[in-house]
């Protein structure tokens, strides 16, 4: 009975090595010791399907939360991840290619995170443990809430006046996170990633306080996870530039995954000038060319446009402070619309900054002082001493020293950029390129399941 169980167990070792599935068991990620503050609920969310390790066997605690991957989350906590479709969400910066479309008119017909006043969804933007809150009070059933319930924390005032009442009925349900201190609820704060496997174990023990029509009807047995049908094809390699650390694109038969630390090269869309731009400006860039690994296959269409935000601008300065742009890249746009979310920072200058070279201006000062002193010094006293040859040997070095000395003691230089101007960057987060949309999870049941909306 022993051999035979034993064979069992290293057949189906063998099976799991051959299939490469990346998420296929719970303690495929690498990164979270048994002793750490939230593994037990981390263990939960991943085995359960609810939330997705990355790639590379990680599950990264502290990583942040974009919205659209929360909305993703949230519907697969509240079983409606594969509720049919019935309208489209009228947010102004979400189209049926944008990445995540499915998960967000979900959210939007059931009710569950809503947009901005601005019209839009904002989809790769960080969410907040405030917001999180909200929408753990908006989901739940109306309940009497006392204000005072947030004394018990020393931040309590930090948390905005549209998130008061919210918070209160969050923390009156235990629908909320005050990690590290208890005392605390850096209500302001971006959600992690291990504050978000909390906050959903905790929702799915306490789904009695889900209001019905923002859930889904189980009518027979307990909702069974279908695992994912994923492996990967084959590992392959793009143009590391000469200074990429990371190489490899894994090829599985639903997706391509660029791991972080990629390196590509992209282009100005139209020309850019530091001082007729502000913070929050967005910026064009587009790949002149495909990008195709070194193996043959085609990951990223020619003409395909990126989108990065200008986060912080920084004027020119005194002794030779060229203008600062800092810029943080959101978004990729495929030629025929389809949308992805593409984290990447400038590479090719000074730590992720665009700026001049700072021996730029001290060499043009220096260039022209010596033409200048040459023209100015030299040849007069030339002329007078009927010694050319000298004069130039005096002016030509004194007009290039004053120069350099204005050019570091003066104020730099603006950024400028030509369009179609090339410019490095690195990718920060793997990027998940889906063949045909196809969804991260999908779930079967062996029961009944209704939608009430």
């Amino acid at each position: 009975m022993d051999i035979r169980k034993n064979l069992a167990a290293m057949l189906l070792s063998f099976a799991l090595l051959l299939t490469g599935v990346s998420s296929a068991l719970a303690k495929d990620y690498t990164d979270i010791p048994d002793d750490y503050w939230a593994a037990e609920e981390i263990e939960d969310v991943v085995t359960k399907r609810i939330v997705p390790i990355y790639a590379d066997g990680t599950y990264r605690p502290l990583d942040k939360v974009p919205r659209v991957e929360w909305t993703g989350m949230l519907l697969r906590a509240l079983g409606l991840s594969e509720a049919p479709i019935t309208s489209e969400p009228a947010y102004s910066d979400v189209t049926p290619a944008t990445f995540g479309y499915p998960d967000i008119a979900r959210s939007d017909q059931f009710g569950l995170i809503y947009g901005y006043t601005d019209g839009e969804f904002k989809p790769q933007r960080f969410i907040t443990k405030v917001e999180t809150a909200s929408i753990m009070s908006h989901i739940t059933k109306d309940t009497d809430v006392n204000t005072d319930i947030l004394n018990q924390f020393a931040d309590s005032s930090e948390i905005p006046g549209w998130g008061i009442i919210p918070f209160s009925k969050a923390i009156k349900y235990g629908l909320y996170i005050n990690w590290p201190l208890a005392t605390e609820l850096n209500p302001n704060r971006d959600l992690n990633r291990a504050e978000a496997a909390v906050l959903l174990a905790r929702l799915m023990k306490a789904l009695d306080l889900v209001q019905d029509d923002k859930k889904a009807e189980v009518t027979e047995e307990e909702q069974v996870p279908e695992e994912p049908k994923e492996y990967v094809l084959s590992v392959e390699h793009l143009d590391n530039y000469g200074v990429a650390v990371v190489d490899r694109v894994s090829i599985t038969n639903l997706r391509r995954i660029i791991l972080a630390k990629n390196v590509f090269k992209v282009s100005f869309v139209e020309s850019f000038n530091s001082t007729k731009h502000n913070i929050g400006d967005v910026i064009e860039f587009y790949f002149k060319k495909d990008v195709v690994t070194k193996e043959g296959t085609l990951i990223i269409p020619a003409n395909t446009k990126l989108y990065a935000t200008i986060e912080e601008l920084r004027d020119k300065r005194w002794i030779n402070k060229n203008a600062e742009v800092y810029l943080h890249f959101t978004r990729m746009v495929f030629p025929n619309g389809h949308e992805y979310p593409f984290i990447a920072r400038v590479l090719n200058h000074n730590e992720g900054v665009l700026t001049e070279n700072k021996w730029l201006k001290p060499l043009e000062y220096t260039v022209a002082g010596a033409a200048i002193g040459g023209a100015a010094i030299g040849l007069p006293i030339g002329e007078a001493n009927d010694r050319s040859g000298d004069g130039m040997a005096i002016g030509f070095p004194t007009g290039a020293g004053v120069g350099l000395l204005a050019g570091w003691l003066t104020p730099g230089v603006n950024f400028k950029a030509r369009a179609n101007e090339d410019v490095l960057i690195e990718l920060k987060v793997d990027c998940s390129l889906y063949n045909d949309y196809v969804q991260q999870y999908t779930t079967t049941t062996t029961t009944t399941t209704r939608y009430k909306k």
